[in-house]
């Protein structure tokens, strides 16, 4: 019996399936099996039930898994005595959004790196319901969403909040100063894509006035939604980190008279049975540096970079990476 067989048997066990815990590992299906039968031979016991579509634990298996964490958060332990936290280590694959990326998640990569030289970040850029998914089936070790997740294998911890307000081109302000408004010149509403805690905002603002918004536009980045937004298409709520750089140089206008919206409350949520020495560490680290409102460099004026925003040619003729959809009615 070896660590790597424990670590195999481990993996396989919280992943959805043998594929997804030989990628985390870093090794193919066939090393993954082999360590796993191996540790079946040196224990006398068939650990997983080969016969169904997906590998399920045996009654042995479920037995045995809480006392392989138990022995791995041990190993971990014992690395630590040895090393202090520096020597932590371990491969961790997380998920944030957009806004994070371009927010806060610089810093904590850094602060990450200096604190803790042994563990291996993998970071993705990803949307809500993709990245709630992945904790759960075992692809990723945690996420930074918005909202809290109510399935069962996953706990949620509160790490930030990010604000949002109502922006606009210069050239559609005047049609949109009040949301009266804008809905009787049937302009769309722009936001990112449904199931983002975004559009949940956005359905509660519309109930809130009790209004049939007849157009809403979504984009599955803010990017999109920032350009669509610039280049007239409709009238955005957007994150202030973002749009308010833009404001500032004349590109957007803040629409002083709308409702403001609520802040959104971000978590950290992960597996509820990780416990690992290093995943503790990185929570505490994120709950120390999640800051929403941290400038977006390349957006602020006199940034190289912020031409990028600048309208340009139509959108007709531009090619973009990312999801658009158009439904009459919304939410």
């Amino acid at each position: 019996m070896t660590l790597k067989q424990l670590e195999a048997f481990y993996r396989a066990a919280i992943c959805d399936s043998f594929a997804i815990a030989a990628e985390r590992l870093h090794v193919s299906v066939s090393t993954l099996s082999k360590r796993i039968t191996d540790l079946e031979a040196s224990l006398g016991q068939t650990l997983f039930d080969r016969d169904q579509y997906r590998a399920s634990l045996t009654t042995a298996g479920h037995a045995l898994l809480p006392h392989v964490r138990q022995l791995l958060d041990q190993a971990d332990a014992l690395r630590q005595v040895v090393r202090d936290d520096a020597g932590v280590q371990g491969n961790f694959r997380f998920a944030v959004g957009e806004l994070s990326s371009l927010t806060w998640l610089p810093r904590f990569i850094a602060q990450a790196a200096q604190r803790y030289p042994n563990l291996h970040l993998e970071p993705h850029i990803d949307v809500g319901p993709a990245m709630e998914a992945g904790v759960e089936s075992g692809e990723l070790d945690f996420a930074v969403i918005s909202g809290t997740s109510s399935r069962q294998r996953i706990v949620s911890f509160p790490v930030g909040e990010a604000d949002f307000d109502w922006f606009v081109s210069p050239a559609l302000y005047p049609s949109c100063r009040t949301v009266a408004d804008a809905a009787a010149r049937h302009i769309s509403l722009i936001t990112m894509p449904q199931g983002a805690g975004t559009y949940r905002m956005l359905e509660e603002w519309i109930r809130s006035h009790g209004i049939f918004w007849r157009s809403c536009l979504t984009c599955n980045t803010w990017g999109g939604v920032t350009s669509l937004v610039l280049e007239g298409v409709g009238i955005g709520f957007m994150p202030n980190a973002w749009a308010r750089p833009l404001a500032e140089r004349g590109l957007l206008v803040k629409l002083e008279q709308w409702q403001s919206l609520p802040s959104m409350s971000y978590s950290m949520q992960m597996r509820r049975d990780d416990s690992r020495a290093g995943m503790l560490l990185l929570k505490e680290l994120l709950m120390e540096v999640v800051d929403f409102s941290l400038p977006i460099r390349f957006l602020s004026a006199g940034s190289d970079r912020a031409a990028a925003f600048v309208p340009g040619p139509p959108l007709a003729d531009r090619t973009a990476r990312g999801s658009f959809t158009h439904k009459q009615g919304c939410p």
